[in-house]
């Protein structure tokens, strides 16, 4: 039998198949089933009367089991690629949306949200990362920023779309819509486009590794300024998505005009992902992320004046932009850290640590909400994180070269 494309990968160019398919399912699975959640939420909160802790509880529960999914995924796309752990995704994935269509209590959302939250770390915001880390050697962060910008553009085009069905299905029949199309979008690729077998095989009469990394694989330079750079940016970036609709409409703006804002905002990450990524190919992955995070700090002291639409687009522009360098670089800087022998497992372990981080970003954000009636305390937790990330980012010290993939047996 004869090996498939993906077995000659190795450049941009050869991975078109794989980036390609990582844009169609990132734009639906992420634009549509994540960055749609801040309008839900707010639809829901006015629609039905629930809190909006409550419902962050049920977005934080689906952090967290993500969180602690994304090991397991790691290790599983170490064992047997991408196509396990995505189909898996999917399964938990269905049952996630079935649950939110039909719910009638806050809990089931916490439920569902448990379900979703295996299902998005299975099939879209790890193996495919992991693939593309690992597949293309030449250009890492161009190409993990085109396949992100499939996101920007979902967001863009999903957030305001969400909003429109809302007001004309209410929440309920929109997700019924939406819940199918995130669902079904997977499948073709995995039928035909993503990577078969193993991503990255042990040399001749090495053993693969089944487990956990050992300590001594831990014990890498430069490995604490990693977790620094994946945490304490989790703490802002999450938990503005899921508020900043809610946190827009608090000060004055329509919810139309909130709901594109959000939209607009993770639209500019397009901007961010494919320039930071261009850009951290040719001068390093560490300046770009000393730029995404000072953009972003930033970009959030200006937020408590968007009810002004000239301090609201410059909002939109420098944090959509600061968004999308980030996530465009956090994986090439990690692949230049952690090295490609077992990246999955050891990524995967990594952004553990960043999810519960994420997690508790939204909880905390609305309990302090609900209990001062503004977001005022939330506001300085998320710009503190990024200048917190920034100081670490400087003292960092840039790696040359990559580390070594290992080499085909």
């Amino acid at each position: 039998m004869t090996q498939p494309p993906e077995a000659e990968c190795g450049t941009l160019r050869g991975s078109i198949p794989l980036v390609a398919a990582a844009f169609v399912v990132s734009f639906v699975l992420i634009g549509g089933g994540l960055d749609t959640v801040g309008v839900f939420i707010n639809a829901i909160a006015h629609a039905d009367g629930w809190a909006r802790s409550g419902l962050s509880v049920g977005v934080a529960v689906g952090g967290v089991v993500a969180a602690l999914s994304t090991p397991v995924v790691g290790m599983g796309v170490d064992r047997w690629g991408v196509r396990l752990p995505m189909l898996v995704g999917v399964a938990f994935l269905a049952v996630g949306f079935g649950i939110v269509v039909s719910m009638q209590a806050p809990w089931h959302f916490v439920v569902a949200n448990a379900f979703l939250g295996v299902g998005f770390a299975g099939c879209a915001l790890l193996p495919l990362t992991i693939a593309i880390s690992v597949r293309v050697r030449d250009r890492t962060a161009l190409a993990l920023g085109i396949a992100g910008t499939g996101a920007s553009v979902g967001a863009l085009v999903l957030a305001p779309a969400a909003q429109a069905g809302i007001e004309a299905l209410g929440w309920r029949g929109t997700y019924s819509l939406l819940g199918p199309l995130v669902v079904l979008t997977p499948l073709p690729f995995l039928a035909f486009a993503l990577p078969r077998g193993r991503l990255a095989r042990p040399s001749a009469g090495e053993q693969p590794h089944p487990g956990l990394p050992s300590l001594r694989e831990l014990a890498r330079p430069g490995l604490c300024g990693l977790v620094a750079l994946m945490v304490l940016p989790g703490l802002a970036t999450f938990a503005v998505s899921v508020h900043l609709v809610p946190y827009l409409t608090d000060a004055g703006v329509s919810a139309a005009t909130a709901a594109f804002a959000l939209g607009a905002t993770i639209g500019m990450t397009a901007v961010g992902k494919l320039a930071g990524g261009w850009l951290s190919d040719r001068f390093g992955s560490l300046p770009m992320m000393r730029a995404a995070l000072f953009l972003g700090a930033v970009a959030l002291a200006l937020l408590p004046a968007a009810s002004s639409p000239t301090y609201l687009a410059l909002f939109v522009a420098l944090y959509g932009i600061a968004l999308g360098t980030y996530a465009a670089v956090i994986p090439a800087l990690a692949m230049e850290t952690l090295g490609g022998e077992r990246f999955g497992t050891l990524f995967g372990l990594l952004q553990l640590l960043a999810m519960l981080a994420a997690a508790a970003g939204p909880i905390t954000a609305g309990v302090l909400f609900d209990a001062t009636g503004h977001y005022d305390e939330a506001m300085g937790i998320w710009i503190g994180a990024l200048a917190a990330a920034l100081g670490v980012a400087l003292v960092m010290r840039p790696h040359a070269h990559p580390a070594p993939l290992q080499q085909s047996a």
